[in-house]
């Protein structure tokens, strides 16, 4: 797993399932624990205002467990939310671009094929988001059935991605 130095733990910001953090700069932003989750990274190359988002679920309109409304946990609303926050933050709409990692198959049920399981209405999700707000994805690294942890630094759109027992890999 990821090894980092204090200094470099201290300058990350968090960001837990369901939720998303925005930055601007060398600020760093972490998630960890993205296996049938997706990470969602979006920034404006010129002003350097980014987030991350840790989207749980593909829409609201599945949720139905009689828990309050967080629209960061789902890929439709997340998106959304974030994307006002950036602008609001200096952020340029037109700008934007994504980077993401996750949608891995971690749970294997021969009764539900991986094209139909969560992970893979995760990330059709929110692919199809991006392209609804014409934000053009740059890369990803998804599938398979191992976890990440990803940091994502808005300033260089630098998306490294730790993964046990692998090598760490930047998109």
């Amino acid at each position: 797993m990821a090894t980092f130095t204090i200094t470099e733990l201290e300058s990350m910001i968090v960001v837990n399932m369901g939720d998303y953090k925005t930055s601007k700069g060398e600020k760093k932003l972490m998630t960890k624990d993205l296996g049938s989750c997706v990470g969602v990274a979006v920034r404006d190359p010129q002003t350097g205002v980014g987030g991350l988002l840790h989207v749980m679920l593909p829409h609201h309109g599945e949720a139905g467990d009689g828990m309050p409304f967080v629209a960061a946990k789902y890929a439709d609303t997340g998106l959304d939310e974030m994307v006002r926050a950036l602008v609001m933050q200096g952020a340029v709409r037109e700008r934007l671009v994504a980077k993401i990692a996750g949608a891995a198959h971690m749970i294997r049920n021969a009764t539900i094929p991986e094209s139909r399981d969560i992970s893979s209405r995760n990330l059709e999700a929110v692919t199809k988001k991006l392209a609804e707000l014409q934000i053009p994805l740059l890369a990803a690294e998804v599938g398979e059935h191992f976890p990440r942890t990803v940091v994502f630094e808005p300033g260089s759109g630098t998306f490294r991605i730790y993964t046990p027992g692998r090598q760490e890999r930047q998109i």
